[in-house]
């Protein structure tokens, strides 16, 4: 092989080694990814273990005032007067604002003068007919008389006439008498039964203006408002100078001498509480002392969703300390005692109407469906899909898939 052919030939291999060279330098350009590079996510874990629970639930439920009410107006006007503030304690029947009145006043006097005209009239219909008596009944007297006479006048004549001793004329003549005898007789019965008619009438007027004087009374009263029962100012919704209508919320007065906890109760439960049986109540703003409620309430049916009981507990609350509003811890015994895993209820992980959990082996967390039996405040007790020694993730969870590769920190529970 001469010179120049060995001359080609290495030309050509370092032409084949540069494009080699360029296209592997375009496809990193061209932006393919290099392999992926493992992440370990961090998580803190707790080893399951099978646990007996006291033979007892505890429910969160919410204190609310046992006695609470609405102070509304009963008329509309300007507030003119207001004199209570939020926090005043009030009692039932105390006077708290009070709305213009001057129309309502005026309508008080228009009536108590209408039911004075009323009772004059009355009264002189009383003393017309009792000075009317004496000489109704005299002049009634002697129309009777003067028609008996005539009458008898007539009787006579008539009975002569037909015996042919007397004209015809005369006994119309006494016919005439006894007419005039009759309307005579009739106009002082008419007058004697005009006055008591009159009296009647006036009576009734007397009536009218005294319920139309009540009413005046009665819309007076409506423009002073007061406390619908005894407790504190809750909240007050108008000032001084505010127009109020009818029916109108003026304020909210609530009582906390006593306050409810309401919870839902599960059915196994419901054989130990009975009304009047004391059961244990913790308020967690108050820190962790309980105190002791008493079951003034215990539902007859369950919520169709939930299948869970309402319930009432009863506080004392001496000291005010108890709001509306606050979180409450109520403890129950149950009906048996509870066995199985028990997981802080931040470790659950729900999700298209599935529970789950992710349970670490090696260095990987995977999903594991699971089942639980019971809810307390803070735990839950698996029933099914965890067995003791599974190492459950419990937080760092949300940052997690299936099969994730993990750094895990164990939880360091208290006093172990």
């Amino acid at each position: 092989m001469n010179k120049r052919s060995m001359s080609t030939i290495a030309a050509s291999l370092m032409l084949t080694v540069g494009l080699v060279l360029a296209g592997c330098t375009n496809q990193n350009e061209k932006g393919e990814e290099a392999p992926p590079v493992s992440v370990n996510v961090p998580v803190t874990v707790l080893t399951a273990k099978q646990e007996s629970l006291p033979n007892e639930h505890s429910y969160m439920g919410s204190i609310t005032a046992e006695n609470a009410g609405t102070v509304v107006a009963q008329t509309t006007g300007t507030i003119t007067k207001l004199y209570v503030k939020k926090g005043d304690t009030v009692k039932k029947g105390q006077l708290i604002a009070e709305i213009d009145s001057t129309r309502q006043q005026l309508d008080v006097g228009e009536q108590e003068s209408k039911l004075a005209s009323a009772i004059a009239r009355l009264e002189q219909a009383k003393a017309s007919q009792a000075a009317d008596t004496e000489a109704v009944s005299s002049t009634k007297s002697l129309a009777k008389q003067s028609l008996d006479n005539a009458k008898e006048s007539y009787d006579r004549i008539k009975v002569l006439v037909e015996a042919g001793a007397l004209p015809a004329a005369q006994l119309n003549a006494a016919e005439d008498e006894w007419l005039r005898a009759q309307s005579s007789y009739r106009t002082s019965t008419q007058s004697d039964a005009k006055d008591l008619a009159g009296i009647k009438v006036s009576s009734a007027d007397v009536e009218a203006a005294k319920i139309a004087l009540a009413k005046a009374k009665r819309a007076l009263a409506d423009t002073k408002i007061t406390a619908s029962m005894d407790g504190v100012i809750d909240q007050l919704a108008l000032s001084a100078g505010d127009l109020v209508a009818n029916q109108n919320t003026v304020a909210e007065i609530v009582s906390l001498d006593h306050v409810l906890v309401t919870i839902q109760v599960a059915e196994d439960s419901l054989s130990s509480l009975k009304k009047g049986e004391h059961v244990q109540v913790k308020i967690p703003a108050l820190g962790a002392k309980k105190t002791e409620g008493e079951v003034a309430f215990v539902g007859l049916s369950a919520a169709r969703e939930t299948k869970l009981f309402p319930v009432e507990i009863r506080l004392t609350n001496r000291e005010l300390a108890f709001r509306p509003g606050m979180r409450a811890d109520v403890t129950i015994p149950g009906s048996q005692e509870q066995k199985g895993i028990l997981l802080p209820n931040k470790a659950l992980v729900e999700q298209d109407g599935q529970t789950y959990v992710y349970v670490v082996k090696g260095d990987r967390a995977y999903k594991q469906e699971v089942e639980k039996v019971d809810s307390l405040t803070d735990a839950v007790i698996i029933s099914k899909g965890l067995a003791p020694g599974d190492v459950v993730v419990i937080e760092g969870q949300s940052e997690l898939q299936d099969g994730a590769q993990v750094s895990s920190t164990h939880y360091a529970e208290k006093g172990e």
